[in-house]
This record gives C-alpha cells, sequence and structure tokens, in this order.
C-alpha cells in the first residue's frame, strides 16, 4: 500500500507540472527549472498528505455511524469551546513523544481514524464530568483518557476477569472503594460513582508513588504490588527500565499517545470530535423505583438515550431496595423529570 501510494503522489506530482507546463507555453513563458526536483522530492510527504486528507474524508463519511447510541454531537464547534481543548491546556504530563514506544502507539492510533475518532467520540456523554473530576482532585487531565484504553468509553464492557465500566473495576477493589455492586444494581456503570471511585484510586498511586504519575498510572494496569516489586528488584523509580509486565509496557504509552494527539491532532493530520465543554447529563435524585422505559415516556427523552447513561441499573429498573438513587439525564430535561411524577 505505501508503495502505490508514493507512485501515486508521483503522478499527481507530474501531472500537475505538466499542465502548469503546458499553461506557460500558451502564456509564453516555459519554465521547467522545477520539474526534476519536484518529482524527485521526498516521497513520504506526498504520501503523508494523501493519507491524511483520505482519512479526514473517511472521518467525515462515516462520522454518523461511529456511535450510534451516543447523543448527537454539534456539527462544528470553535477550538476554544472544545473539551479536547480544554483539557489539553491542562495536561501535566510528558507524553516522551520522542521516544520509540509512545511513537509506535502514535502510529497505530492514526493509521486508523476512523476508529480513532468512534472511541473518542463514545465519550461524549461523558468527558465534561470526567474532566472535571479529575481537575477538582488535581489529578494529571491525562487520567481522564483512561477509559479509552480500559474500554472504549463503554459502561457495558466486561473483562474475562470480571472488570466492568469505562474505568474496568473489579468487584472487591469496587467495594473497597464505596460503589455499590447488588444483583439489580451495578454501580461500576454509573459513570459519576465509577469515575469519582477510580480517581480517587488514582490519587491514593499518586501519593503512593510520591507523585511518579508513570508508576502510579502502570499500578492502576497490574497493580501496586507488582510496581513496587520492580522498583525494589532494580533500584529505580524509572518506569521506561522497570521489567513490567508486557501489557502495562504498552498501557502507559498507549495512553500518553492518545493525550499526545488529543493535544496536537493537527500535527498528527487527526480529527477529532467535536465535543463541547459543558456538561451533557445531570444527576436527578429519584426514591419510587421507577422504570426507565417509564421514565423516557414521560418526559420525552429517547430510551436509548437514557439506557446508555443509566446501564447501572439491570433490567432496566431503578432497585426495590430501601435508600435514595439517582438518574442520569440529558441536562436539558434534567428541570422535566424533576416536576413530572414518574
Amino acid at each position: 500500500m505505501q508503495i502505490k501510494i508514493k507512485n501515486i503522489s508521483k503522478y499527481l506530482i507530474f501531472a500537475v507540472l505538466s499542465c502548469s507546463f503546458i499553461i506557460a507555453m500558451n502564456s509564453g513563458i516555459p519554465d521547467i527549472s522545477n520539474l526534476s526536483s519536484a518529482i524527485d522530492a521526498d516521497d513520504s510527504n506526498s504520501a503523508s498528505a494523501i493519507e491524511n486528507i483520505a482519512n479526514v474524508e473517511t472521518i467525515a463519511n462515516n462520522a454518523e455511524q461511529a456511535n450510534g447510541a451516543n447523543p448527537p454531537v454539534a456539527p462544528t464547534v470553535a477550538k476554544r469551546d472544545s473539551i479536547w481543548y480544554q483539557m489539553g491546556k491542562e495536561f501535566q504530563l510528558d507524553h516522551n513523544a520522542q521516544s520509540e514506544a509512545v511513537r509506535r502507539e502514535i502510529r497505530r492510533l492514526v493509521s486508523d481514524q476512523t476508529e480513532l475518532y468512534r472511541v473518542l467520540n463514545a465519550a461524549a456523554p461523558y468527558m465534561y464530568f470526567i474532566h472535571n473530576q479529575t481537575k477538582a482532585r488535581g489529578l494529571p487531565a491525562e487520567l481522564g483518557l483512561i477509559p479509552f484504553i480500559e474500554s472504549e468509553f463503554n459502561p457495558n464492557d466486561h473483562s474475562n476477569k470480571g472488570a466492568t465500566g469505562i474505568w474496568q473495576l473489579m468487584a472487591g477493589t469496587a467495594d473497597e472503594l464505596g460503589v455499590k455492586v447488588t444483583p439489580g444494581y451495578d454501580g461500576r456503570r454509573n459513570i459519576p460513582a465509577s469515575t469519582k471511585a477510580a480517581l480517587a484510586y488514582f490519587k491514593d498511586l499518586g501519593n503512593n508513588f510520591d507523585g511518579n504519575w508513570y508508576l502510579a498510572i502502570a499500578a492502576y494496569n497490574c497493580g501496586q504490588g507488582k510496581v513496587e516489586s520492580a522498583v525494589r528488584r532494580t533500584g529505580s523509580h524509572n518506569f521506561w527500565n522497570l521489567p513490567l509486565p508486557t501489557e502495562t509496557k504498552y498501557y502507559v504509552p498507549r495512553l500518553l499517545a492518545i493525550a499526545e494527539i488529543v493535544k496536537h491532532p493537527e500535527k498528527y493530520g487527526v480529527k477529532l470530535p467535536p465535543l463541547q465543554n459543558k456538561p451533557y447529563f445531570a444527576e436527578v435524585k429519584v426514591d419510587n423505583k421507577p422504570a426507565l422505559t417509564k421514565v423516557a415516556k414521560k418526559s420525552g427523552i429517547d430510551i436509548k438515550v437514557l439506557k446508555k447513561l443509566n446501564p447501572d441499573y439491570n433490567n432496566g429498573y431503578v432497585p426495590k431496595k430501601e435508600g435514595t438513587y439517582t438518574l442520569l439525564v440529558p441536562v436539558n430535561k434534567a428541570s422535566t423529570v424533576t416536576t413530572t411524577k414518574v
């Protein structure tokens, strides 16, 4: 494929220059001094340009299919109003973009920009909330992109080891962090509950590793004990030198690569989903155990959107149990749900 692209680029250059030559001849000003240098120019630059154009067109053509269950996003968002721009301004980590490990992950991500766009677009209902939670705790904004790796921002994601939700929390970890898991309810799928729990865990990991976020991120993936053991055995606190599990060696560079792309999309020829820097959902307290279908019907909320925002309620019902629960609803429908008896 690379060879074909290079050949095409030469033909395109040759065709353009040929047209220029004919025009110049007709104008009585023939000049072919730059012909050979143009054809012999660096093929990789022209190939890259063609690839970027093709990728942007592909993304535009597939944007509507990128995330069918997600709420619609505005067709255009001014850069300063984008959640990605705001996150990029608040990134704290060195992304090590020149290291081979990070460069490899960047190449992998940009090689399929339709998929990259789809996963980032899946964050549409959640990204504002997640980012503001990281900011409130003084954590690196990069941590808000962890669900990209863990679950592709799919709250229903479930690993073969039992980890669940966008942050892929195990049941035991969730219990330790105060997240409810019962037969009728799984708080690991609840965006506010799981996000607050995961970030509380990150806060502890950051403290335990004295602010070394590479080690903290590695520990989130493979466990604090394994990272501490590697540090003891080597006497090094440098993530890049530690004998960690293979998955973890890819995990940290992948997060850094995603953050690098989000911060500099133009540099990598990437089109980010147009997500506005404002809340999509609001939390509404409920205590009368309604069915989601009933809430949707009486409030006018699309049932698909309501179910996507509330996957923590198994079978589409708020549990019949003492206590107050919350529903997540589109922010523009919060007052409707609050004032409507469901």
